[in-house]
């Protein structure tokens, strides 16, 4: 086990300890993407944070997660008439039939899903085009735009920040 995984895991095992942690399904989703910090994946693809954020939620939720797609995702109305809507896309979660909308970055907790707009291409205003997971105070684990792949933690860009989702506690039980 590589020395941030181990870091990662006895920072949660110690807030879990603590009483701190945040209600399931929170915890589990943590725990599932703390360690790919300073990892790859699919590294040499660019755009695969849906990707990503789809295995962390397989992992701690289910195998539902691989497939699971809002047909009205709060961007609906800003995609262009020959957008499709795919599991692949970084609004494919982003909808109210799956959790309740968070609007402010100081109100997401670890475990959210973050949701940020118009970080690349030539997308309509308000498009959603990444995605995340917050890891608290303000920043978010996420697997990087660029063909790299790394995934990393970092401040939530609030120039970009769209909204966040706090998963309905049934979707990870």
């Amino acid at each position: 086990m590589r020395q941030s995984h181990l870091f990662s895991g006895l920072l949660l095992g110690y807030l879990l300890q603590q009483g701190c942690a945040v209600a399931a399904p929170a915890d589990k989703i943590m725990q599932a993407a703390l360690p790919w910090q300073n990892q790859t994946f699919e590294q040499g693809k660019a755009e695969q944070c849906m990707n990503w954020t789809r295995e962390v939620l397989q992992q701690a939720c289910g195998d539902k997660f691989a497939s699971l797609q809002s047909q009205q995702p709060w961007d609906l109305a800003q995609l262009g008439p020959g957008d499709a809507l795919k599991p692949e896309h970084a609004d494919s979660l982003a909808a109210d039939e799956f959790g309740t909308k968070i609007t402010r970055i100081d109100a997401l907790q670890a475990g959210d899903l973050v949701f940020l707009q118009n970080t690349y291409g030539n997308w309509n205003q308000g498009v959603i085009t990444h995605v995340g997971i917050a890891t608290g105070d303000g920043n978010y684990i996420h697997r990087m735009t660029s063909n790299q792949g790394y995934v990393r933690i970092e401040p939530i860009p609030q120039a970009d920040f769209q909204a966040g989702l706090r998963l309905k506690p049934e979707l990870c039980q």
